[in-house]
């Protein structure tokens, strides 16, 4: 409180702009081309025609150091190089805010939170329910369009008897969890696919499993507190925040559901079919994944009966809220460009695998959730870091004996889980905000979430490694 009465802000908030972040690690990578030394694997083709690093092949080769202006070529370069992860980021946001504006989400969740109101499951069996909902969201949709629904999650907890953190939590977590360990995250596992060549949203079982599996222990956590807050109010963390004044945009009893959005949730359930059925039996990869994105958002504007102008100005504003995380994808992979051509990517690679290789695949696996969660902290755009990151983590998991399905299970874990506690993601903080939750009591609750989930993703990672889980 001394600071904020000093004109300080909260520490969180003086960290650097993701993109200055960013530029930042081309630089350093620049700085590397001249100090580490020069080297490079051995590669074969496997099967699937992927380049695979030759265990113990390493050896040196000219130095190559960045030049001035290769720091900011890397940036258009990096843009190209990843074009099509960028455009798919593009499209899906475009295509997403469409359906979200005829308001046939939020009609639907209204209603549905309507009759678990009215029903007579007990309050902590709908503190689950509602978890695996906005879970169940976060599949499809990133935490930023779930933003709306906190309101609803405040207003429900409170009528339950809970506190704030309570009815927060519900959509951050749950949202969170969805979108951090979900099987069909275009920006994170799709991302990862396309860097190493994986089919496209491969490995969907385990994934499923392990998303299933945290859902339920981070609703458990949220209902353990509820509990306690209910039973001795006292120990609730925002025991002191006043409630006057929140709710429902609308009573819960106005929500409806008409023809329009039922058409609507019917091109969001083919949307979702398509997502799994395209990659999973049609051998689909992201071009056809963003034409069907475009053919959702086209069938969405019929079914409202939009004019052809605002369909388009939707669709333009949906890509355009998310061209900040397309920048980072091409930063992201001019970070790459950088070390690739300073022929010291192979260096790093293995100086970071040295080490890790003494721990064995089953310790490497949790320590990679563990590098991943640091750099989220930074860098807490999933496609942004993937792009980052996993060109150098792949090949440290192939000479740790890790599959790269195992790698990207490790990544998925470290990036998305730590969202719902780090200050420099933008959604969450919104999130808070709007539910009056200071940023250190949520926290203080939310860590305990962050931690239960940890233990079960690496539980699966343990199981990954056992496995030797493929590609499929």
């Amino acid at each position: 409180m001394a600071n904020l009465q000093l004109g300080k802000k909260p520490w969180y908030e003086r960290i650097p702009n993701t993109y200055v972040i960013l530029f930042a690690l081309i630089v350093f990578a620049a700085v590397l081309t001249w100090v580490v030394p020069a080297g490079e694997f051995e590669r074969v083709v496997d099967e699937t025609g992927r380049k695979l690093i030759q265990p113990g092949t390493y050896h040196a080769v000219e130095q190559a150091p960045a030049s001035l202006f290769d720091i900011f070529l890397a940036i258009p370069k990096g843009l190209q190089g990843s074009a099509n992860v960028i455009f798919m980021i593009l499209l899906s946001s475009g295509a997403f805010k469409v359906i979200n504006s005829t308001g046939a989400l939020e009609n639907s969740i209204g209603v549905m939170l309507r009759g678990i109101n009215r029903s007579r499951v007990p309050s902590t069996a709908v503190i689950v329910l509602i978890t695996f909902l906005f879970s169940a969201l976060g599949l499809v949709v990133g935490p930023e369009i779930q933003i709306p629904f906190t309101l609803i999650g405040v207003s429900i907890a409170l009528g339950l008897g809970y506190d704030l953190i309570v009815g927060l939590a519900m959509i951050v977590v749950g949202g969170g969890i969805g979108f951090a360990t979900g099987p069909i995250c275009a920006s994170t596992v799709g991302t990862c696919d396309a860097i190493c060549g994986l089919p496209l949203f491969s490995g969907m079982g385990l994934r499923t499993a392990n998303w299933f599996a945290c859902t339920l222990a981070s609703s458990l956590v949220i209902a353990a507190y509820a509990r306690k807050v209910k039973k001795d109010p006292s120990r609730s963390y925002v025991r002191d925040i006043s409630t006057e004044g929140l709710g429902f945009s609308r009573s819960l009893e106005d929500y409806r559901i008409g023809r329009t959005d039922k058409l609507v949730l019917l091109v969001l359930l083919g949307l979702f079919v398509c997502l799994i059925v395209g990659p999973t039996l049609l051998g689909w990869y992201l071009d056809e994944m963003m034409a069907v994105f475009v053919i959702a958002a086209i069938l969405t504007a019929f079914i409202a009966r939009y004019s052809t102008s605002k369909a388009l100005d939707l669709f333009c504003q949906g890509a355009g809220e998310m061209f900040g995380a397309a920048m980072m994808v091409g930063m992201g992979r001019g970070i790459q460009v950088i070390l690739e051509n300073g022929h010291v990517m192979d260096t790093i690679v293995n100086a970071l695998s040295a080490p890790i290789v003494h721990f064995g695949p089953y310790a490497a696996a949790i320590l990679m959730t563990l590098i991943h969660g640091a750099v989220n902290f930074l860098v807490p755009s999933g496609s942004g870091q993937a792009a980052a990151t996993m060109p150098l983590m792949f090949p440290v998991g192939q000479m740790v004996g890790l599959t790269d399905q195992t790698s990207i299970l490790a990544f998925q874990t470290g990036d998305g889980i730590t969202n719902i506690i780090y200050p420099t993601m933008g959604a969450m903080m919104a999130m808070c905000g709007i539910a009056r939750v200071p940023f250190g009591r949520w926290f203080k609750f939310a860590v305990k979430v962050v931690l239960s989930v940890y233990i079960v993703c690496w539980a699966f990672l343990l199981v990954a490694v056992k496995i030797n889980w493929g590609p499929f």
